[in-house]
C-alpha cells in the first residue's frame, strides 16, 4: 500500500521551496491563500469536511481546526483531476467576500485573470510533487488557464486627481492619508508597495527618494516630487507621536492609529501591531474615492497608480522606457497598455474627420 502523502506536511515543504528560491513573503502568502482555499473544497468532496456553507457556520475556532485536521489527512496523491476541476468552478462562481456587504456590487463570476491566479498555483504546486516523486501522476497537468480579457487602464482625470490630494486631507489623520494618496497618485506605487515601505527605505533628511520593492522583490529607486516630499516632511512627526503614546515600534512608514492583534497559523494572539496592512491602505483610498463621486467596481488603489502612468506618459515626463522602470515593469510589453488610446480620444478625432460633418470640416460651404 502506498503512503499517504499529507497535504499539511506537503505544503509547507513546496512552501519551504520557494522561498529558498527568493520568492517574497507576499508571493508566499498568495500562494498559501489560493491552495489551502482550493483543498477545502476538494477536503469536502472526500467527505473530510463538511460543505463551504455548513463549514462557514462554524465558530472561527472551530472551523480552522477541523480544516487542519482535513488537511492532515487529506491525501495529495489520491487527488483527481475532476476533483480539482469542480474548486476551481466553485471558486470562479462563488461570491467575492470582498463583496459581503455590498453583494449587489459583485460580478457574477471571478475575473479571468484572478482565476488564472488560482490555477497557476495548483498547477505550480502538483508539478513539482510529481517532480520530487511524491506523486505519480500530475492531476492538474491539463488544467487550463481562462483568455484574459483586455481592459484599458481604468483611471481619473488630472482635476479629480488634484482634487484627490485635497479630499484626502479632510480626515481624522490627514497628514498620513494625503502621503498615502500621493504615493500612488504621483509615484505610482502598488498597493502592497505604499503598505509595506518600510522606514529604512527613505532616503535624505529631509526624505528626497525612496527604495521600493516591488513585484518578486525586485527593487527600485524613486525620486520623490514635491508633493510626496512634503507630505513626508508632515507626516513623519505625527508618526512618531502615535508610536510613542502607542507605546510600539513600526518598520513600515504608513502606520495605522490603532493596533490589532496579531496571530499565528494556529489562531493565537502572539503579538500587536499597527504596521500598514493592504485593508488599512484599502479603506483610505476608498473613502477618497467615495468623496470624490468615482468610486465604482475597478476603481480602487491600482487606478490612482493608473492615473500616474497615463498622465506621466501622455504630457510627456516620461518615456515608455522611463515609465516602465518607475512602475518596477518586469516588460516593455506590460507598460505599452498606457499607450492605448482612451475613447475620449477616438471620439474627439471622430468629431475633425474631414468627412464627419464637424465645425471645422468645412462641411456645408
Amino acid at each position: 500500500m502506498p503512503v499517504p502523502v499529507s497535504y499539511a506536511a506537503t505544503v509547507e515543504r513546496f512552501l519551504q521551496r520557494l522561498s529558498n528560491e527568493g520568492r517574497s513573503p507576499r508571493t508566499l502568502a498568495a500562494y498559501r491563500y489560493d491552495l489551502d482555499d482550493t483543498m477545502v473544497d476538494v477536503a469536502s468532496t472526500c467527505g473530510l469536511l463538511p460543505s463551504r456553507a455548513n463549514l462557514e457556520r462554524l465558530a472561527p475556532d472551530e472551523r480552522e481546526g477541523r480544516v487542519w485536521k482535513a488537511f492532515e489527512e487529506l491525501d495529495v496523491a489520491a487527488i483527481t483531476a475532476d476533483q480539482l476541476d469542480e474548486a476551481v468552478a466553485d471558486f470562479r462562481t462563488r461570491p467575492d467576500p470582498r463583496f459581503l456587504r455590498h453583494p449587489e456590487r459583485a460580478p457574477e463570476e471571478r475575473s479571468p485573470a484572478t482565476v488564472a491566479r488560482r490555477m497557476a498555483a495548483i498547477r505550480s504546486f502538483f508539478a513539482w510533487c510529481y517532480r520530487t516523486g511524491r506523486i505519480a501522476s500530475d492531476p492538474a497537468a491539463l488544467l487550463q488557464a481562462p483568455k484574459k480579457r483586455k481592459r484599458l487602464p481604468r483611471g481619473i482625470d488630472q482635476p479629480t486627481a488634484m482634487k484627490a490630494l485635497d479630499m484626502a486631507r479632510q480626515s481624522s489623520w490627514p497628514e498620513r492619508d494625503l502621503l498615502i494618496v500621493a504615493l500612488a497618485l504621483a509615484c505610482g506605487l502598488r498597493l502592497d508597495e505604499v503598505a509595506r515601505l518600510q522606514m529604512s527605505d527613505v532616503e535624505g533628511d529631509p526624505p528626497l527618494a525612496v527604495v521600493v520593492r516591488g513585484k518578486g522583490d525586485k527593487e527600485r529607486r524613486l525620486g520623490l516630487p514635491p508633493v510626496v516630499q512634503e507630505a513626508l516632511r508632515t507626516y513623519l512627526p505625527t508618526r512618531k507621536a502615535k508610536l510613542d503614546a502607542l507605546g510600539l515600534e513600526a518598520r513600515t512608514v504608513v502606520v495605522s492609529s490603532r493596533a490589532r492583534p496579531v496571530k499565528n497559523r494556529s489562531g493565537e494572539v502572539v503579538s500587536t501591531s499597527v504596521e500598514a496592512s493592504r485593508e488599512s491602505v484599502i479603506y483610505v483610498v476608498d473613502r477618497v474615492l467615495r468623496l470624490l463621486g468615482v468610486r465604482r467596481q475597478g476603481m480602487r488603489v491600482h487606478a490612482l497608480r493608473h492615473t500616474f502612468a497615463t498622465l506621466g506618459l501622455r504630457e510627456g515626463a516620461f518615456s515608455l522606457r522611463q515609465l516602465q522602470v518607475a512602475l518596477g515593469h518586469s516588460s516593455l510589453a506590460t507598460t505599452q497598455i498606457y499607450t492605448e488610446v482612451a475613447d475620449e480620444e477616438i471620439a474627439a478625432a471622430m468629431l475633425l474627420h474631414p468627412l464627419g460633418g464637424g465645425p471645422s470640416t468645412g462641411a456645408g460651404r
